[in-house]
């Protein structure tokens, strides 16, 4: 059966109207995996070179091991952005003389076919058997690998779960960006050390191979737990009881701002819908984590305030970058409509500004808590925050307007460059580039205080101008609204 559903899946691929379109996505995609492949193989035969090299003095074996649960974290964030879930491909069969075990086995099969789960066995295994292999025996090093593999599923079935559970309940997606954001905040300041503890755990396995039961049996029960919810999970009544849930999704408190907020949740709506807003919402939460990675100490201590800035445009800004850049395009399927309602342009402009604040306030809110690791990054994650939402803001939705390609909502964001032109690329380049350089002449004339302060000023400056912004904005759509609406019917 399952060699069947797989068959049908293939004819259904190339018996689809845009075939030769999909045919040539899936062949730069096809390029994109063979070469981080590529990559992941150089790295795992290289790794018993660079490791004594990165660590000197250590035993290569013991490095080794520290760094194997640190991949499997980084790993689920990975998944957790790129893995779908093949759900649509199921429903044709609901209603058909066919066992839902069948179906749950289908989807399980279907979804081991991505190159993350490739990806840990072209780094570790090379490493296993040149080194572990030869320095304990083939026995040690078999019980290795099948951990590693056990390790990958279990990540594998995990993240299928949780993402299946954040469409039940949005709650899901704040817990499970809450765990991960504890879990390197408590290695970050090292109340826990996850070198250590993988350490101690996979020295342990080198010493006890049978303890790689353990990992096949955290494997197992992450399998049967996304099956046994697939299996509650395949009615047609209950994905028509879902579908009427989200339809009356209402926000009574936007309701008092009038237009302006309904035009505001109108974008809630299409965010929490839709597969590749969804998407690009969630990479936005996980990269207010990338604060580890721009806050470090040692770049506090030394003269790095541009990296540090640049950080703090990122992390409060990237809502506006990924999602503004796209502001038409996200409702391109129903413009037409959109645009025959009576709704006038500087609202519907205006309400995009509201949604850029709020969740810019947000993520400045959330992220301020980076001040415990030094009070300099408030002051400069302000100035960073009022930037965005007084020049930022305006720069994406100014290229926004002279952007004619629509997307389909329903696709991932992954490896997806549908309605990309050059309009993005120059709207990245805008609001990265043009803040840093502006920084770098300002702390060169002054100081890097004077900087931050006149960075923050122009940013509330423009922000107290915003209905000077939008009237010059409207005009700009107005100028290209009929381009915008051609475009957007194309398919």
């Amino acid at each position: 059966m399952i060699l069947t559903l797989l068959s049908h899946q293939w004819k259904a691929f190339w018996r689809s109207r845009s075939a030769s379109k999909n045919l040539a996505a899936q062949i730069f995609i096809g390029f994109i995996i063979l070469y981080l492949l590529g990559c992941a193989l150089f790295l795992g035969l290289s790794l018993r070179y660079f490791l004594p090299n990165i660590f000197p003095g250590q035993d290569v074996i013991t490095v080794f091991c520290g760094l194997i649960l640190y991949y499997f974290l980084v790993d689920i964030l990975m998944r957790f952005l790129v893995q779908e879930l093949p759900v649509l491909s199921v429903q044709p069969y609901l209603g058909q003389n066919i066992r839902r075990r069948q179906l749950v086995r289908f989807l399980n099969v279907r979804s081991l076919f991505h190159f993350l789960n490739l990806l840990p066995l072209f780094i570790f295994i090379p490493f296993i058997v040149s080194v572990i292999g030869a320095a304990h025996g083939p026995r040690v090093a078999a019980c290795f690998a099948i951990s590693i593999l056990a390790l990958t599923l279990f990540n594998h079935f995990l993240v299928l779960y949780i993402k299946r559970k954040t469409i039940v309940n949005s709650w899901w997606l704040v817990g499970f960006l809450a765990a991960v954001g504890i879990l390197i905040a408590l290695d970050y300041f090292h109340i826990l050390s996850f070198r250590s503890l993988s350490t101690s755990l996979f020295t342990l396995l080198i010493r006890s191979p049978l303890l790689s039961i353990g990992f096949v049996a955290l494997a197992v029960a992450s399998f049967i737990n996304n099956s046994r919810f697939l299996r509650h999970n395949l009615y047609f009544e209950e994905i028509a009881r879902r579908g009427r849930q989200r339809q009356t999704t209402e926000y009574a408190w936007l309701q008092q701002w009038g237009l302006t907020g309904e035009l505001v949740a109108l974008n809630l709506r299409l965010v929490l819908r839709n597969k590749r807003a969804k998407t690009v919402a969630l990479m936005s939460f996980v990269i207010l984590l990338y604060g580890f990675i721009f806050y470090k100490p040692e770049f506090l201590k030394s003269d790095h305030s541009p990296m540090i800035l640049m950080g703090a445009l990122f992390i409060t800004g990237v809502f506006i970058m990924n999602y503004g850049q796209f502001l038409f395009a996200w409702h391109s399927s129903y413009f037409d409509g959109l645009m025959s309602l009576p709704v006038n342009i500087p609202t519907f402009i205006r309400s995009q500004f509201v949604l850029f604040i709020a969740v810019s306030t947000f993520s400045f809110v959330v992220t301020s808590f980076y001040g415990l690791i030094s009070w300099t990054i408030i002051p400069i994650e302000f100035a960073a925050y009022l930037y965005n939402i007084g020049i930022n803001s305006v720069i994406v939705i100014y290229f926004a307007t002279r952007s004619y390609k629509g997307i389909d909502l329903s696709k991932s964001a992954t490896f997806n460059y549908q309605g990309t032109g050059m309009a993005q690329w120059l709207n990245i380049i805008a609001v990265l580039l043009a803040p840093l350089l502006l920084y770098a002449a300002l702390s060169w004339i002054f100081n890097k205080w004077v900087g931050i302060a006149i960075l923050g000023s122009l940013g509330l400056v423009s922000l107290l101008l915003q209905n000077w912004w939008v009237g010059l904005l409207t005009g700009q759509f107005l100028l290209r609204k009929h381009t915008i609406l051609a475009g957007f019917r194309e398919k």
